[in-house]
């Protein structure tokens, strides 16, 4: 066994003509070139073949760290293994790594959300972004499952909430200190919209976790670390005096008639604003108005009875019910209807934000009254329909709310003689109410 190596030694060991070896012991040696090249080395015998593998140059590896790659392979021969065959074997996998990287980089250039979007899912392929994620899901899932409206109130969270602030990262990096870290920023920002951005983070990665993409959910339980996020639960039902004096106010608002039709139609029928909007003639049938499951908030097609009231504001129009000049659908927009509650005024006295748009008005929104949406209306005649003895079960089946649990799986009777019944017995409170004497 020779000395044992020290650094000065190391440092002064000269060339000569051949190469030649330094031994410390036990295989551990410093090889030197006839050019002065110094590297450390591990001789070593295994299953009577020599053999020997070059732990790292001089003087780039220290003595320290020789010692160190030394004592693993020596380790590796005591064993019975060859370090060299280890050393290919980590080679490859590390070859193997940085194609994956590679490949996983190029994907990233070619695939974008909008790219994915315009040129299709190519088969078989696995989202590496959250960009990637999110068109995946839109296109695999939420356009063969939700209605319309539906997927356009997830798309609008997800680009500008999602895509925008993560979109070039790796599903597989995301956490949920990022999970909560972007819905703390939406919610400083813009706090109503934060529980939709909540939902399509919780949608995506539910997609992914279901798929084996990602191993973790990290927008589970958001709301407990960020409370801001919890959507606000809105419970306002209008009473039997703001009913007509909403009914007149829309009346004599400014706005075009088929905002006012379409907004009295909620009311009267009870559906989504969505669902209102997009009304065409070719869904009516013998009083009977088949929402398409395409359109349908949940997917599933729905048939709504159009009482005396209802036909009133249809008018026997053709075409689309409500009718809009404006954009490329043929009907009114949902925005517009939400926001002609704010514009029913035309000066510049009052401003509001509405989505993205500012609406000015002269005086207080809502029609002068406590703050109500669309939406009010709906819930609004849902509240109604027990006191004119319509029960939950036919009442939930006018809304067209999904039956929960095995209820859901089992019971596919649509109710069409209850839904008439229930709906007429509404109208007639309505009418009631409207033609009552209002507290001067």
């Amino acid at each position: 066994m020779g000395k044992q190596f020290t650094e000065k030694a190391i440092a002064a060991a000269k060339p000569k003509d051949k190469r030649y070896y330094l031994r410390e012991g036990r295989g551990f040696a410093l090889q030197i070139l006839p050019t002065g090249a110094k590297a450390f080395v591990y001789l070593f015998e295994l299953n009577k073949s020599k053999g020997y593998v070059l732990l790292g140059h001089y003087p780039d590896c220290s003595l320290a760290n020789a010692r160190i790659a030394y004592n693993e392979a020596y380790k590796l021969v005591k064993n019975g293994i060859d370090p060299r065959e280890q050393k290919k074997a980590l080679t490859e996998e590390l070859r193997k790594k940085t194609e994956e990287i590679e490949a996983t980089t190029n994907a990233l250039i070619q695939y974008t959300f909008q790219s994915l979007l315009d040129d299709g899912i190519p088969e078989d392929f696995v989202p590496s972004t959250v960009e990637q994620l999110v068109a995946v899901y839109y296109v695999k899932y939420s356009k063969e499952n939700h209605g319309l409206q539906t997927q356009r109130n997830f798309l609008y969270a997800a680009k500008s909430g999602i895509i925008s602030p993560m979109g070039k990262k790796l599903i597989t990096e995301i956490r949920r200190k990022d999970a909560i870290a972007l819905i703390q920023d939406v919610a400083s920002r813009a706090p109503g919209q934060s529980g939709n951005v909540l939902k399509a983070g919780r949608q995506i990665f539910e997609y992914a976790l279901l798929r084996e993409w990602v191993e973790t959910q990290p927008f589970l339980q958001i709301t407990k670390a960020v409370p801001k996020a919890i959507a606000n639960v809105c419970d306002r039902v209008l009473d039997d005096i703001e009913v007509p004096q909403v009914w007149n106010a829309i009346s004599k608002s400014p706005s075009s008639d088929s905002v006012k039709r379409a907004l009295k139609m909620i009311l009267v029928t009870a559906q989504r604003s969505g669902e209102v909007a997009q009304m065409h003639s070719e869904q009516i049938n013998d009083r009977w108005w088949t929402i398409p499951a395409k359109v349908a908030k949940n997917g599933r097609e729905h048939r709504v009875y159009l009482t005396d009231t209802a036909l009133s504001l249809i008018s026997g129009r053709k075409g689309h019910i409500f009718p809009s000049e404006k954009g490329s659908t043929g009907h009114i927009a949902v925005n517009t209807i939400a926001q002609a509650i704010y514009r029913g005024y035309s000066t510049d006295e009052f401003e509001k934000v509405v989505g993205v748009n500012k609406i000015k008005a002269s005086k207080a929104p809502y029609f002068g009254m406590t703050p109500w949406s669309p939406h009010d209306l709906r819930r609004t005649a849902r509240t109604n329909m027990p006191r004119v003895g319509v029960s939950d079960e036919h009442a939930e089946e006018i809304l067209n709310h999904t039956k929960p649990g095995i209820i859901g799986v089992y019971n596919k009777y649509r109710y069409d003689n209850e839904k008439k019944a229930a709906l007429l017995k509404w109208e007639t409170l309505l009418i009631e109410i409207l033609a009552a004497k209002q507290p001067e």
